[in-house]
């Protein structure tokens, strides 16, 4: 009696019939691995968070809280945000940040205050739109949590299904 059942299926006509015998979920191919942890948080009765940002790449690169587009003070603290982004939660150190924002200046001293002061003012931004919990630092590594923010290119490439998974 305390077993729980998420149907996998590719037929919607079935939903009914599986909520009726008390299934915990449906889910209806294709699935991703998302899809998967929604109905584990659901069974476990974690609520999900709430994605505090929207990030588009498609297009030109920008960044909205409720709909309105989120300031950046340096056009570099945005691209230094859209790098993290691009890592898709990936953590990376300051040494690793500056070759790919500073590719033609090779004084490491110089850019890692510099960065430093990007990510303060990222910090800052993303404090000043209630977002602070995006910008994860767990030394030496920074990460964006890709949970807390909705993008159309992280979202893209979460459709992307192996092909060996198939029609499983």
């Amino acid at each position: 009696p305390d077993c729980k059942i998420v149907f996998c299926t590719g037929y919607e006509e079935y939903a009914i019939p599986a909520f009726k015998i008390h299934a915990s979920g449906y889910l209806m191919k294709p699935i991703s691995a998302e899809d998967v942890q929604g109905e584990i948080d659901n069974i476990k009765g974690v609520r999900q968070k709430e994605k505090l940002l929207e990030v588009k790449c498609f297009g030109n690169f920008e960044v909205y809280v409720k709909g309105e587009i989120v300031s950046f003070k340096r056009s570099r603290t945005k691209e230094l945000f859209a790098f993290l982004v691009d890592r898709n939660g990936a953590g990376i150190t300051i040494k690793q940040i500056c070759p790919v924002l500073f590719p033609d200046d090779t004084d490491d001293v110089k850019n890692t205050a510099y960065l430093r002061q990007l990510i303060m003012d990222l910090k800052n931004t993303l404090k000043t739109v209630g977002a602070e919990d995006v910008l994860r630092h767990e030394t030496p590594y920074y990460r964006i949590d890709t949970t807390l923010i909705k993008c159309d290119y992280l979202s893209y490439l979460d459709s992307k299904t192996p092909e060996f998974l198939g029609e499983y």
